[in-house]
């Protein structure tokens, strides 16, 4: 059960943060510096929430550190 509930976290987390992004001064390598920062910032606060396996909380997070941190903006 817990494998089971771990793939379908693993497979929403991956697909979340795979929203395209634009940035008027950094390139595709910066995307993936800065995206992997966010990763390990959104899980780090979905644990000390108490959500450590909720991927809804981990990619909202994921999601809102490349835009307030970084200064990404998702791709229309």
């Amino acid at each position: 059960m817990k494998t089971t509930l771990f793939c379908i976290a693993l497979i929403f987390f991956i697909s979340g943060c795979q929203t395209s992004y634009i940035h008027p001064d950094k390139n595709a390598y910066d995307f993936e510096r800065d995206k992997n920062e966010c990763e390990k910032i959104a899980k780090y606060l979905a644990a000390e929430a108490g959500k450590p396996d909720n991927p809804f909380f981990i990619d909202s997070e994921c999601q809102r550190c490349l835009e307030v941190k970084f200064g990404w903006k998702p791709k229309n």
